[in-house]
Protein backbone atom coordinates (compact mmCIF):
# COMPACT_ATOMS: atom_id res chain seq x y z
CA UNK A 1 0.00 0.00 0.00
CA UNK A 2 2.66 2.52 0.85
CA UNK A 3 4.52 1.52 -2.37
CA UNK A 4 1.64 2.18 -4.38
CA UNK A 5 0.92 5.65 -2.53
CA UNK A 6 4.47 6.72 -3.58
CA UNK A 7 4.50 5.72 -7.43
CA UNK A 8 1.35 7.83 -7.46
CA UNK A 9 2.88 11.15 -6.15
CA UNK A 10 6.11 10.77 -8.75
CA UNK A 11 3.63 10.68 -11.24
CA UNK A 12 1.40 13.61 -10.33
CA UNK A 13 5.09 15.93 -10.13
CA UNK A 14 5.58 14.70 -13.27
CA UNK A 15 2.63 15.72 -14.87
CA UNK A 16 2.63 19.37 -13.22
CA UNK A 17 6.20 19.71 -14.24
CA UNK A 18 5.22 19.07 -17.50
CA UNK A 19 1.87 21.46 -17.70
CA UNK A 20 4.25 23.98 -16.12
CA UNK A 21 6.82 23.72 -19.09
CA UNK A 22 4.01 24.09 -21.49
CA UNK A 23 2.06 27.35 -20.02
CA UNK A 24 5.52 29.04 -20.81
CA UNK A 25 6.00 31.81 -23.36
CA UNK A 26 9.58 31.23 -25.53
CA UNK A 27 10.71 34.21 -26.78
CA UNK A 28 13.10 34.20 -29.28
CA UNK A 29 15.69 36.87 -30.27
CA UNK A 30 14.89 38.31 -33.99
CA UNK A 31 17.93 38.11 -35.86
CA UNK A 32 17.48 40.80 -38.83
CA UNK A 33 20.20 39.15 -41.29
CA UNK A 34 17.98 36.20 -40.86
CA UNK A 35 20.72 33.29 -40.76
CA UNK A 36 21.03 31.31 -44.21
CA UNK A 37 20.37 28.22 -42.40
CA UNK A 38 17.45 29.23 -41.21
CA UNK A 39 16.22 29.05 -44.84
CA UNK A 40 17.67 25.95 -45.56
CA UNK A 41 15.91 24.27 -42.65
CA UNK A 42 12.42 26.02 -43.53
CA UNK A 43 12.76 25.01 -47.30
CA UNK A 44 9.77 22.89 -47.18
CA UNK A 45 7.48 25.39 -45.31
CA UNK A 46 8.33 27.52 -48.65
CA UNK A 47 8.20 24.92 -51.24
CA UNK A 48 4.55 24.18 -49.61
CA UNK A 49 3.28 27.81 -49.87
CA UNK A 50 4.52 28.03 -53.62
CA UNK A 51 3.05 25.08 -54.74
CA UNK A 52 -0.14 26.00 -53.36
CA UNK A 53 -0.05 29.02 -54.40
CA UNK A 54 0.58 28.32 -58.18
CA UNK A 55 -1.38 25.23 -58.48
CA UNK A 56 -3.06 23.72 -61.27
CA UNK A 57 0.60 24.80 -62.68
CA UNK A 58 2.80 23.40 -60.39
CA UNK A 59 0.91 19.79 -60.47
CA UNK A 60 0.99 20.13 -64.29
CA UNK A 61 4.93 20.33 -63.82
CA UNK A 62 5.20 17.47 -61.14
CA UNK A 63 3.54 15.07 -63.29
CA UNK A 64 5.05 15.79 -66.28
CA UNK A 65 8.38 15.70 -64.47
CA UNK A 66 7.35 12.26 -63.72
CA UNK A 67 6.07 11.39 -66.94
CA UNK A 68 9.89 11.90 -68.41
CA UNK A 69 11.50 9.96 -65.51
CA UNK A 70 9.19 7.50 -66.11
CA UNK A 71 9.46 7.38 -69.91
CA UNK A 72 13.63 7.43 -69.38
CA UNK A 73 13.50 4.74 -66.96
CA UNK A 74 11.50 2.29 -69.60
CA UNK A 75 14.51 3.19 -72.10
CA UNK A 76 17.21 2.06 -69.88
CA UNK A 77 18.94 -0.87 -70.25
CA UNK A 78 18.56 -1.47 -66.38
CA UNK A 79 14.84 -1.98 -66.80
CA UNK A 80 15.20 -3.98 -70.16
CA UNK A 81 17.31 -6.42 -68.65
CA UNK A 82 15.14 -6.56 -65.68
CA UNK A 83 12.47 -7.60 -68.19
CA UNK A 84 14.16 -9.88 -70.08
CA UNK A 85 15.23 -11.55 -66.44
CA UNK A 86 11.47 -12.16 -65.38
CA UNK A 87 10.29 -13.05 -68.84
CA UNK A 88 13.40 -15.09 -70.48
CA UNK A 89 12.51 -19.01 -70.46
CA UNK A 90 15.10 -21.35 -71.20
CA UNK A 91 12.72 -23.09 -74.16
CA UNK A 92 11.79 -19.85 -75.72
CA UNK A 93 13.01 -17.47 -78.44
CA UNK A 94 11.10 -14.55 -79.63
CA UNK A 95 12.78 -12.30 -82.50
CA UNK A 96 11.50 -9.48 -84.06
CA UNK A 97 11.07 -8.09 -87.80
CA UNK A 98 10.00 -5.38 -89.77
CA UNK A 99 7.67 -6.09 -92.66
CA UNK A 100 4.33 -8.16 -92.81
CA UNK A 101 2.75 -11.72 -93.56
CA UNK A 102 1.14 -12.27 -97.03
CA UNK A 103 0.49 -16.20 -97.07
CA UNK A 104 1.52 -18.87 -95.50
CA UNK A 105 1.45 -20.96 -98.49
CA UNK A 106 5.24 -21.91 -99.82
CA UNK A 107 3.78 -23.35 -103.07
CA UNK A 108 3.95 -19.71 -103.96
CA UNK A 109 6.77 -17.52 -104.91
CA UNK A 110 7.72 -14.41 -102.85
CA UNK A 111 9.68 -11.92 -102.10
CA UNK A 112 8.23 -11.67 -98.89
CA UNK A 113 11.30 -12.33 -96.31
CA UNK A 114 8.73 -12.91 -93.50
CA UNK A 115 6.73 -15.35 -95.18
CA UNK A 116 9.89 -17.31 -96.17
CA UNK A 117 11.13 -17.41 -92.50
CA UNK A 118 7.90 -18.70 -91.05
CA UNK A 119 7.99 -21.40 -94.07
CA UNK A 120 11.72 -22.46 -93.08
CA UNK A 121 10.56 -22.88 -89.87
CA UNK A 122 7.28 -24.63 -90.69
CA UNK A 123 7.74 -26.86 -93.78
CA UNK A 124 10.71 -29.16 -95.07
CA UNK A 125 12.04 -29.25 -98.75
CA UNK A 126 12.57 -32.20 -101.14
CA UNK A 127 16.10 -31.18 -101.32
CA UNK A 128 18.24 -28.15 -99.92
CA UNK A 129 20.67 -26.74 -101.78
CA UNK A 130 23.99 -25.67 -99.71
CA UNK A 131 26.20 -22.70 -100.04
CA UNK A 132 28.10 -24.50 -103.00
CA UNK A 133 25.02 -24.91 -104.74
CA UNK A 134 25.03 -28.40 -104.14
CA UNK A 135 21.76 -31.28 -103.12
CA UNK A 136 21.79 -32.03 -99.80
CA UNK A 137 18.80 -34.29 -98.49
CA UNK A 138 15.71 -33.05 -97.64
CA UNK A 139 12.13 -35.50 -97.91
CA UNK A 140 14.30 -36.95 -100.58
CA UNK A 141 16.88 -39.39 -98.84
CA UNK A 142 18.53 -40.65 -102.12
CA UNK A 143 18.99 -40.10 -105.62
CA UNK A 144 20.63 -40.64 -108.97
CA UNK A 145 20.30 -39.28 -112.53
CA UNK A 146 21.06 -40.70 -116.14
CA UNK A 147 24.22 -39.74 -117.38
CA UNK A 148 22.39 -37.63 -120.08
CA UNK A 149 21.11 -35.66 -117.54
CA UNK A 150 17.40 -36.06 -118.41
CA UNK A 151 16.41 -38.33 -115.65
CA UNK A 152 16.42 -38.24 -112.11
CA UNK A 153 14.85 -40.74 -109.54
CA UNK A 154 14.20 -40.07 -105.73
CA UNK A 155 13.84 -42.45 -102.95
CA UNK A 156 12.20 -40.29 -99.78
CA UNK A 157 12.60 -40.79 -96.32
CA UNK A 158 10.51 -43.14 -94.74
CA UNK A 159 9.04 -42.41 -91.11
CA UNK A 160 8.45 -39.08 -91.58
CA UNK A 161 5.61 -37.26 -89.98
CA UNK A 162 2.88 -34.18 -90.71
CA UNK A 163 2.31 -32.37 -87.44
CA UNK A 164 -0.90 -33.46 -87.18
CA UNK A 165 0.60 -37.03 -86.92
CA UNK A 166 0.28 -38.49 -90.09
CA UNK A 167 2.61 -39.93 -92.81
CA UNK A 168 4.41 -37.83 -95.64
CA UNK A 169 3.87 -39.89 -98.46
CA UNK A 170 5.06 -40.12 -102.04
CA UNK A 171 1.40 -38.64 -103.24
CA UNK A 172 2.40 -35.97 -100.98
CA UNK A 173 5.42 -35.11 -102.95
CA UNK A 174 3.32 -35.74 -106.65
CA UNK A 175 0.73 -33.70 -105.72
CA UNK A 176 2.99 -30.71 -104.26
CA UNK A 177 4.94 -30.94 -107.82
CA UNK A 178 1.93 -30.58 -109.73
CA UNK A 179 0.05 -28.24 -107.83
CA UNK A 180 3.11 -25.69 -108.14
CA UNK A 181 3.16 -26.40 -112.12
CA UNK A 182 -0.69 -26.08 -112.59
CA UNK A 183 0.03 -22.50 -110.25
CA UNK A 184 2.68 -21.26 -113.07
CA UNK A 185 1.34 -19.02 -114.47
CA UNK A 186 0.03 -17.31 -110.62
CA UNK A 187 3.76 -16.91 -109.94
CA UNK A 188 4.25 -20.17 -107.93
CA UNK A 189 7.28 -21.96 -107.71
CA UNK A 190 6.76 -24.35 -110.13
CA UNK A 191 7.33 -22.24 -112.82
CA UNK A 192 11.18 -23.65 -113.71
CA UNK A 193 9.09 -27.16 -113.79
CA UNK A 194 6.91 -26.35 -116.85
CA UNK A 195 7.53 -29.58 -119.23
CA UNK A 196 8.77 -31.85 -116.70
CA UNK A 197 6.93 -35.10 -116.10
CA UNK A 198 7.06 -36.70 -112.73
CA UNK A 199 5.72 -40.06 -112.13
CA UNK A 200 5.12 -42.30 -108.80
CA UNK A 201 7.33 -45.36 -109.17
CA UNK A 202 6.02 -46.96 -106.00
CA UNK A 203 5.34 -46.35 -102.48
CA UNK A 204 9.25 -44.68 -101.70
CA UNK A 205 10.21 -43.07 -105.19
CA UNK A 206 9.57 -40.97 -108.12
CA UNK A 207 10.80 -40.19 -111.05
CA UNK A 208 11.76 -36.72 -112.71
CA UNK A 209 11.77 -36.88 -116.64
CA UNK A 210 13.32 -33.54 -118.77
CA UNK A 211 13.13 -32.91 -122.24
CA UNK A 212 16.29 -31.56 -122.03
CA UNK A 213 19.46 -31.77 -119.31
CA UNK A 214 18.97 -28.52 -116.84
CA UNK A 215 21.91 -27.56 -114.61
CA UNK A 216 19.77 -25.60 -112.29
CA UNK A 217 17.45 -28.76 -111.82
CA UNK A 218 18.11 -29.14 -108.15
CA UNK A 219 17.20 -25.54 -107.39
CA UNK A 220 13.83 -25.88 -108.73
CA UNK A 221 12.51 -28.94 -106.89
CA UNK A 222 14.33 -27.47 -103.70
CA UNK A 223 10.28 -26.49 -102.54
CA UNK A 224 8.78 -27.13 -99.54
CA UNK A 225 6.61 -30.20 -99.82
CA UNK A 226 2.56 -29.43 -98.66
CA UNK A 227 -0.31 -32.43 -97.37
CA UNK A 228 -2.35 -33.63 -100.15
CA UNK A 229 -4.89 -34.06 -97.43
CA UNK A 230 -5.62 -30.78 -97.02
CA UNK A 231 -4.62 -28.68 -99.66
CA UNK A 232 -6.71 -31.27 -102.76
CA UNK A 233 -10.02 -29.78 -101.16
CA UNK A 234 -9.32 -26.49 -102.02
CA UNK A 235 -9.77 -25.00 -105.85
CA UNK A 236 -6.50 -23.42 -107.47
CA UNK A 237 -8.12 -20.29 -107.26
CA UNK A 238 -8.25 -20.42 -103.32
CA UNK A 239 -4.95 -22.02 -102.88
CA UNK A 240 -3.20 -18.71 -101.65
CA UNK A 241 -4.64 -18.56 -99.13
CA UNK A 242 -4.97 -22.67 -98.42
CA UNK A 243 -3.04 -22.24 -94.56
CA UNK A 244 -5.14 -19.23 -93.19
CA UNK A 245 -7.45 -21.37 -91.05
CA UNK A 246 -4.73 -24.51 -90.47
CA UNK A 247 -1.27 -24.44 -91.13
CA UNK A 248 -0.01 -27.89 -91.24
CA UNK A 249 3.92 -28.96 -92.44
CA UNK A 250 6.80 -31.30 -91.46
CA UNK A 251 9.09 -29.38 -90.33
CA UNK A 252 10.84 -28.46 -86.46
CA UNK A 253 8.10 -26.39 -85.64
CA UNK A 254 4.09 -26.15 -86.01
CA UNK A 255 2.00 -22.97 -85.96
CA UNK A 256 0.21 -23.21 -82.58
CA UNK A 257 -1.92 -19.72 -83.18
CA UNK A 258 -0.99 -16.79 -85.49
CA UNK A 259 -2.31 -12.95 -85.19
CA UNK A 260 -1.96 -10.01 -87.01
CA UNK A 261 1.28 -8.82 -86.67
CA UNK A 262 2.84 -12.21 -84.77
CA UNK A 263 3.18 -15.97 -84.61
CA UNK A 264 3.37 -18.53 -82.10
CA UNK A 265 5.34 -21.77 -83.04
CA UNK A 266 6.14 -25.20 -81.33
CA UNK A 267 8.22 -27.91 -81.56
CA UNK A 268 6.76 -30.57 -83.91
CA UNK A 269 6.73 -33.36 -81.54
CA UNK A 270 6.22 -35.86 -84.66
CA UNK A 271 10.21 -34.97 -86.16
CA UNK A 272 13.13 -36.33 -85.48
CA UNK A 273 14.48 -33.15 -83.68
CA UNK A 274 14.52 -32.85 -79.89
CA UNK A 275 15.45 -28.67 -79.77
CA UNK A 276 16.23 -26.67 -76.57
CA UNK A 277 13.82 -24.35 -77.30
CA UNK A 278 10.37 -25.73 -77.66
CA UNK A 279 8.44 -22.05 -77.93
CA UNK A 280 9.40 -19.75 -80.45
CA UNK A 281 7.23 -16.20 -81.04
CA UNK A 282 7.96 -14.34 -84.43
CA UNK A 283 6.88 -10.88 -84.06
CA UNK A 284 6.10 -8.54 -87.06
CA UNK A 285 6.23 -4.65 -86.82
CA UNK A 286 5.07 -2.25 -89.52
CA UNK A 287 8.49 0.30 -88.91
CA UNK A 288 12.08 0.05 -87.49
CA UNK A 289 10.47 2.76 -84.69
CA UNK A 290 8.14 0.39 -83.41
CA UNK A 291 11.02 -2.71 -83.76
CA UNK A 292 12.96 -0.21 -81.65
CA UNK A 293 10.21 0.37 -79.05
CA UNK A 294 9.94 -3.42 -78.96
CA UNK A 295 13.83 -3.83 -78.50
CA UNK A 296 14.21 -1.71 -75.44
CA UNK A 297 11.08 -3.05 -73.47
CA UNK A 298 12.92 -6.32 -73.40
CA UNK A 299 9.93 -7.96 -75.96
CA UNK A 300 12.41 -9.94 -78.17
CA UNK A 301 15.62 -11.59 -78.08
CA UNK A 302 16.96 -10.79 -81.40
CA UNK A 303 16.50 -8.86 -84.62
CA UNK A 304 18.07 -8.31 -88.09
CA UNK A 305 17.72 -5.85 -91.06
CA UNK A 306 19.94 -5.20 -94.09
CA UNK A 307 19.45 -1.68 -93.04
CA UNK A 308 21.83 -1.59 -90.40
CA UNK A 309 21.37 2.46 -89.92
CA UNK A 310 17.65 1.69 -88.96
CA UNK A 311 19.45 -0.61 -86.38
CA UNK A 312 21.89 1.80 -85.23
CA UNK A 313 20.40 2.30 -81.58
CA UNK A 314 21.36 -1.42 -81.05
CA UNK A 315 25.45 -0.11 -80.47
CA UNK A 316 23.73 1.14 -77.12
CA UNK A 317 23.46 -2.79 -76.31
CA UNK A 318 26.82 -4.53 -75.64
CA UNK A 319 25.12 -7.46 -73.82
CA UNK A 320 24.08 -8.57 -77.73
CA UNK A 321 26.44 -10.40 -80.24
CA UNK A 322 25.93 -9.36 -83.34
CA UNK A 323 26.51 -11.68 -87.19
CA UNK A 324 26.86 -9.92 -90.74
CA UNK A 325 26.21 -11.85 -93.63
CA UNK A 326 26.51 -10.89 -97.17
CA UNK A 327 23.88 -11.92 -99.29
CA UNK A 328 25.41 -12.74 -103.33
CA UNK A 329 22.65 -14.23 -104.86
CA UNK A 330 20.51 -10.94 -103.69
CA UNK A 331 21.32 -8.63 -105.92
CA UNK A 332 20.57 -4.57 -105.77
CA UNK A 333 20.33 -3.49 -109.69
CA UNK A 334 19.78 -0.20 -111.80
CA UNK A 335 17.88 -1.17 -114.61
CA UNK A 336 18.19 0.97 -117.98
CA UNK A 337 15.50 0.89 -120.17
CA UNK A 338 16.96 0.51 -123.97
CA UNK A 339 13.10 0.91 -125.12
CA UNK A 340 13.12 4.42 -124.13
CA UNK A 341 14.92 6.83 -126.72
CA UNK A 342 17.35 8.20 -124.41
CA UNK A 343 18.64 5.05 -122.92
CA UNK A 344 18.91 3.23 -126.51
CA UNK A 345 22.62 4.80 -127.02
CA UNK A 346 25.02 2.27 -125.83
CA UNK A 347 27.33 5.12 -125.07
CA UNK A 348 24.90 7.42 -122.81
CA UNK A 349 24.33 3.83 -120.97
CA UNK A 350 28.19 3.28 -120.23
CA UNK A 351 28.88 6.39 -119.38
CA UNK A 352 26.28 6.23 -116.64
CA UNK A 353 28.35 3.34 -115.14
CA UNK A 354 31.32 5.02 -115.54
CA UNK A 355 29.72 7.72 -113.37
CA UNK A 356 28.55 6.01 -110.45
CA UNK A 357 31.11 5.54 -107.28
CA UNK A 358 29.12 2.44 -105.77
CA UNK A 359 31.38 2.25 -102.69
CA UNK A 360 31.02 6.48 -101.68
CA UNK A 361 27.66 5.92 -102.86
CA UNK A 362 27.06 3.13 -100.22
CA UNK A 363 29.26 5.74 -97.50
CA UNK A 364 26.76 8.53 -97.89
CA UNK A 365 23.53 6.58 -97.72
CA UNK A 366 25.35 4.21 -94.95
CA UNK A 367 24.38 1.40 -96.60
CA UNK A 368 25.81 -2.10 -95.43
CA UNK A 369 26.52 -3.90 -98.51
CA UNK A 370 28.95 -5.64 -100.72
CA UNK A 371 29.89 -3.55 -104.58
CA UNK A 372 28.99 -5.80 -107.62
CA UNK A 373 31.12 -5.58 -110.40
CA UNK A 374 28.70 -7.85 -113.27
CA UNK A 375 26.15 -10.60 -113.08
CA UNK A 376 28.05 -12.96 -110.43
CA UNK A 377 29.60 -12.61 -107.27
CA UNK A 378 33.39 -12.70 -106.93
CA UNK A 379 32.74 -16.19 -105.19
CA UNK A 380 31.46 -17.98 -108.43
CA UNK A 381 32.98 -20.31 -110.42
CA UNK A 382 31.47 -18.74 -113.33
CA UNK A 383 32.91 -15.08 -112.34
CA UNK A 384 34.55 -13.73 -115.26
CA UNK A 385 38.49 -11.86 -113.62
CA UNK A 386 39.86 -11.57 -117.26
CA UNK A 387 37.70 -8.59 -118.70
CA UNK A 388 37.67 -4.86 -117.30
CA UNK A 389 34.56 -4.23 -115.45
CA UNK A 390 33.11 -0.41 -114.37
CA UNK A 391 34.86 2.17 -111.77
CA UNK A 392 34.80 5.39 -111.24
CA UNK A 393 35.97 7.69 -114.70
CA UNK A 394 34.53 10.97 -114.70
CA UNK A 395 36.94 11.76 -117.86
CA UNK A 396 35.78 8.62 -120.12
CA UNK A 397 32.17 9.35 -118.85
CA UNK A 398 32.64 12.67 -120.76
CA UNK A 399 33.63 11.39 -123.83
CA UNK A 400 30.99 8.58 -124.23
CA UNK A 401 28.22 11.59 -123.39
CA UNK A 402 29.98 13.44 -126.06
CA UNK A 403 30.03 10.76 -128.34
CA UNK A 404 26.03 10.20 -127.70
CA UNK A 405 25.21 13.97 -128.32
CA UNK A 406 25.62 15.60 -124.79
CA UNK A 407 28.29 18.06 -123.66
CA UNK A 408 28.86 19.60 -120.75
CA UNK A 409 27.71 23.37 -120.24
CA UNK A 410 30.75 25.61 -119.02
CA UNK A 411 27.90 27.72 -117.30
CA UNK A 412 25.68 25.71 -115.42
CA UNK A 413 27.68 22.88 -115.05
CA UNK A 414 24.92 20.06 -116.68
CA UNK A 415 25.12 17.85 -119.99
CA UNK A 416 23.14 19.40 -123.00
CA UNK A 417 22.52 18.23 -126.17
CA UNK A 418 22.79 20.50 -129.23
CA UNK A 419 19.57 21.82 -128.41
CA UNK A 420 20.19 22.79 -125.46
CA UNK A 421 18.13 20.02 -123.47
CA UNK A 422 20.23 19.11 -120.22
CA UNK A 423 20.36 15.15 -119.68
CA UNK A 424 18.19 13.68 -117.27
CA UNK A 425 16.38 10.48 -116.64
CA UNK A 426 12.94 9.83 -113.79
CA UNK A 427 14.59 7.00 -111.64
CA UNK A 428 11.64 4.51 -110.23
CA UNK A 429 11.86 2.89 -106.72
CA UNK A 430 10.13 1.41 -104.20
CA UNK A 431 9.89 4.13 -101.03
CA UNK A 432 11.00 2.57 -98.18
CA UNK A 433 13.73 4.47 -95.55
CA UNK A 434 17.10 2.51 -97.41
CA UNK A 435 15.62 3.17 -101.11
CA UNK A 436 15.18 6.94 -99.82
CA UNK A 437 18.66 7.45 -98.40
CA UNK A 438 20.07 5.70 -101.28
CA UNK A 439 18.10 7.81 -104.33
CA UNK A 440 19.30 10.59 -102.38
CA UNK A 441 23.00 9.95 -102.39
CA UNK A 442 22.33 9.12 -106.14
CA UNK A 443 20.69 12.45 -107.33
CA UNK A 444 23.11 14.75 -105.11
CA UNK A 445 26.26 13.02 -106.52
CA UNK A 446 24.79 12.80 -110.34
CA UNK A 447 23.53 16.69 -110.18
CA UNK A 448 27.43 16.99 -109.11
CA UNK A 449 28.26 15.70 -112.08
CA UNK A 450 26.57 17.16 -114.55
CA UNK A 451 23.27 15.04 -114.98
CA UNK A 452 19.77 15.71 -113.36
CA UNK A 453 17.92 12.50 -111.51
CA UNK A 454 14.38 12.67 -110.52
CA UNK A 455 13.00 10.66 -108.08
CA UNK A 456 10.18 8.55 -108.12
CA UNK A 457 9.20 6.94 -105.26
CA UNK A 458 6.30 4.28 -105.34
CA UNK A 459 4.40 1.74 -103.25
CA UNK A 460 4.21 -1.78 -103.12
CA UNK A 461 1.62 -2.05 -105.38
CA UNK A 462 2.17 0.80 -108.21
CA UNK A 463 5.65 -0.53 -108.54
CA UNK A 464 4.84 -4.41 -108.76
CA UNK A 465 1.59 -4.21 -110.48
CA UNK A 466 2.54 -1.35 -112.90
CA UNK A 467 5.55 -0.10 -113.52
CA UNK A 468 7.19 -3.67 -113.53
CA UNK A 469 3.97 -5.11 -115.33
CA UNK A 470 3.81 -2.43 -118.02
CA UNK A 471 7.57 -1.50 -118.14
CA UNK A 472 6.71 2.43 -117.86
CA UNK A 473 10.01 3.50 -116.40
CA UNK A 474 13.62 5.40 -117.62
CA UNK A 475 15.70 3.87 -114.66
CA UNK A 476 14.52 1.17 -112.18
CA UNK A 477 15.95 0.70 -108.63
CA UNK A 478 15.17 -2.98 -108.29
CA UNK A 479 16.11 -6.16 -105.97
CA UNK A 480 16.24 -9.39 -107.86
CA UNK A 481 17.26 -12.95 -106.42
CA UNK A 482 19.00 -15.48 -108.15
CA UNK A 483 20.32 -19.29 -107.86
CA UNK A 484 23.54 -20.37 -106.68
CA UNK A 485 24.01 -21.51 -110.14
CA UNK A 486 25.07 -19.18 -112.71
CA UNK A 487 21.98 -19.48 -114.88
CA UNK A 488 20.61 -16.15 -114.99
CA UNK A 489 18.58 -17.07 -118.66
CA UNK A 490 15.81 -15.09 -117.07
CA UNK A 491 17.48 -11.92 -116.69
CA UNK A 492 19.06 -11.51 -120.13
CA UNK A 493 17.47 -13.66 -122.79
CA UNK A 494 15.28 -11.88 -125.35
CA UNK A 495 12.62 -14.37 -124.67
CA UNK A 496 12.27 -12.43 -121.22
CA UNK A 497 11.61 -9.05 -122.35
CA UNK A 498 7.72 -9.09 -120.98
CA UNK A 499 6.12 -9.71 -117.92
CA UNK A 500 6.07 -11.60 -115.83
CA UNK A 501 9.62 -12.34 -117.04
CA UNK A 502 12.84 -10.32 -115.53
CA UNK A 503 14.79 -9.24 -118.55
CA UNK A 504 13.43 -5.42 -117.34
CA UNK A 505 15.93 -3.64 -119.39
CA UNK A 506 14.46 -4.93 -122.51
CA UNK A 507 18.08 -6.40 -123.06
CA UNK A 508 18.13 -8.23 -126.61
CA UNK A 509 21.22 -9.72 -128.29
CA UNK A 510 21.76 -13.08 -130.38
CA UNK A 511 24.92 -13.81 -129.76
CA UNK A 512 23.87 -13.27 -125.76
CA UNK A 513 20.38 -15.57 -126.28
CA UNK A 514 22.99 -18.73 -128.08
CA UNK A 515 25.61 -18.47 -124.80
CA UNK A 516 22.95 -19.05 -122.12
CA UNK A 517 20.46 -21.24 -123.99
CA UNK A 518 24.00 -23.33 -124.49
CA UNK A 519 25.44 -23.21 -120.93
CA UNK A 520 21.98 -24.82 -119.44
CA UNK A 521 21.90 -27.66 -121.95
CA UNK A 522 25.08 -29.38 -120.45
CA UNK A 523 25.58 -30.31 -117.01
CA UNK A 524 29.80 -29.85 -117.89
CA UNK A 525 31.36 -27.20 -115.73
CA UNK A 526 34.15 -26.30 -117.95
CA UNK A 527 31.64 -25.83 -120.76
CA UNK A 528 29.43 -23.91 -118.91
CA UNK A 529 31.96 -21.81 -117.66
CA UNK A 530 33.42 -20.62 -121.00
CA UNK A 531 30.49 -19.52 -122.23
CA UNK A 532 29.16 -17.62 -119.27
CA UNK A 533 32.43 -15.99 -119.70
CA UNK A 534 31.94 -14.93 -122.88
CA UNK A 535 28.26 -13.92 -121.61
CA UNK A 536 29.68 -11.30 -119.33
CA UNK A 537 32.39 -10.14 -121.53
CA UNK A 538 29.23 -9.28 -124.14
CA UNK A 539 26.63 -8.16 -121.34
CA UNK A 540 29.40 -5.26 -119.97
CA UNK A 541 29.93 -4.02 -123.18
CA UNK A 542 26.43 -3.65 -123.74
CA UNK A 543 25.61 -1.95 -120.59
CA UNK A 544 21.91 -2.50 -119.71
CA UNK A 545 21.88 -2.20 -116.27
CA UNK A 546 24.28 -0.19 -113.24
CA UNK A 547 25.24 -2.92 -111.03
CA UNK A 548 25.19 -2.03 -107.70
CA UNK A 549 25.76 -4.14 -104.68
CA UNK A 550 24.63 -7.15 -102.64
CA UNK A 551 22.61 -6.52 -99.14
CA UNK A 552 24.57 -7.44 -95.89
CA UNK A 553 22.13 -8.89 -93.01
CA UNK A 554 23.19 -7.39 -90.05
CA UNK A 555 21.16 -10.16 -86.92
CA UNK A 556 21.88 -9.12 -83.47
CA UNK A 557 20.89 -11.54 -80.91
CA UNK A 558 20.92 -11.84 -77.02
CA UNK A 559 24.72 -13.27 -76.39
CA UNK A 560 23.65 -15.75 -73.67
CA UNK A 561 21.67 -17.58 -77.16
CA UNK A 562 23.97 -20.72 -78.21
CA UNK A 563 23.79 -21.91 -81.40
CA UNK A 564 23.28 -19.22 -83.84
CA UNK A 565 25.11 -19.74 -87.46
CA UNK A 566 24.62 -17.60 -90.73
CA UNK A 567 27.83 -18.23 -92.30
CA UNK A 568 26.17 -21.84 -93.91
CA UNK A 569 23.43 -20.12 -95.81
CA UNK A 570 22.77 -18.32 -98.93
CA UNK A 571 19.52 -16.64 -97.80
CA UNK A 572 18.84 -14.86 -94.51
CA UNK A 573 15.60 -16.57 -93.90
CA UNK A 574 17.52 -19.50 -93.92
CA UNK A 575 18.63 -18.63 -90.12
CA UNK A 576 16.91 -21.33 -88.68
CA UNK A 577 18.09 -24.06 -90.61
CA UNK A 578 20.48 -25.10 -87.42
CA UNK A 579 17.89 -23.96 -84.91
CA UNK A 580 17.56 -27.43 -83.22
CA UNK A 581 21.19 -26.61 -81.74
CA UNK A 582 20.02 -23.11 -80.45
CA UNK A 583 20.15 -23.24 -76.63
CA UNK A 584 20.37 -20.47 -73.58
CA UNK A 585 23.03 -20.27 -71.33
CA UNK A 586 21.41 -19.34 -68.42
Amino acid sequence: MKSNTKAQNKALSMRDALNEFKSLKIVEAKDESHDWRDGIWNYPYFVEKVFKKTIPFSLIFVFSLLAISFVIFLQSKTFTNFLKSKSSSVDKYTEGMVGAISTFNPLFASTNYVDKAIDSLVFEKFVYINTNGKPTSGIAKEWSGSSDGLIYTFTIDEGLYWQDGTSVTIDDILYTFNTAISLASDDSVGAALVGVNITKLDEKSLQFTLTEANPTFFEAISIYIVPKSILSKIDLKDMRNAFDETVIGSGKYKVEKTEQNAVYLVDNQYDNYYPSLKKIVLRVYPDFASLETAMRVGDIDALGSWNSEALSFMQEYSSFGVLTKSEEFRNRILFLNIRKDNLKDKNIRMALNYLFDINSLLQDAHIEGEVMQGPYPKSSWAFNNQISYFSYDSVKAAELLTTGGYTKNAETGYFESKEGKILSFTLSYLDNDMNNRLVEAIVARMDEEGIVIKPNKQDYNQISQQTIVTRDFEILLYEIETTVDPDQYNLWHSLKVNDPYLNLSGYQYERVDILLEDARKTTNEATRKAKYFQFQKYLMADAPVIFLYHPTLVFYFDSKLNGVDIDNINFSYERYWNIENWYWNN
